[in-house]
C-alpha cells in the first residue's frame, strides 16, 4: 500500500519570518473573536426579531470572515493593520470603546 502524500509536499519553501508567521495568527485569533462577536449579536437582534439589523451583522460578520480568508503572513503592512483593526470594531462591538 502506497504512502499518502504529504500536505506540506507542493508547498515551496516560507517567504515569510517567524514573527511574520506568529503575526498571522495574531491577526487571525483577532478575526475570530469579531466574528464571534458579531455572531453573539446576530443571536440577539434574532430574538428581538430585528431582521434589518440580523441582516446588517450578517453582512459584516460575512465581510469579516472573507478578510480571514485572504489575509497572508506574507503581507505584514495587512496583517498589522487587521490586528489593530480587530482591536477597535472588538472594542466598539462589546461597548467598551
Amino acid at each position: 500500500m502506497a504512502e499518502p502524500e504529504s500536505v506540506l509536499q507542493n508547498l515551496g519553501p516560507a517567504t515569510w519570518s517567524a514573527e511574520d508567521g506568529t503575526a498571522y495568527e495574531v491577526a487571525l485569533e483577532g478575526i475570530n473573536h469579531v466574528v464571534g462577536a458579531y455572531s453573539g449579536l446576530i443571536a440577539e437582534a434574532e430574538s428581538a426579531a430585528d431582521t434589518a439589523r440580523v441582516e446588517t451583522l450578517t453582512a459584516e460578520r460575512r465581510g469579516w470572515a472573507a478578510r480571514r480568508g485572504s489575509l497572508t503572513p506574507a503581507d505584514r503592512a495587512e496583517v498589522d493593520a487587521v490586528t489593530a483593526e480587530c482591536a477597535r470594531v472588538l472594542a466598539e462591538l462589546l461597548g467598551t470603546a
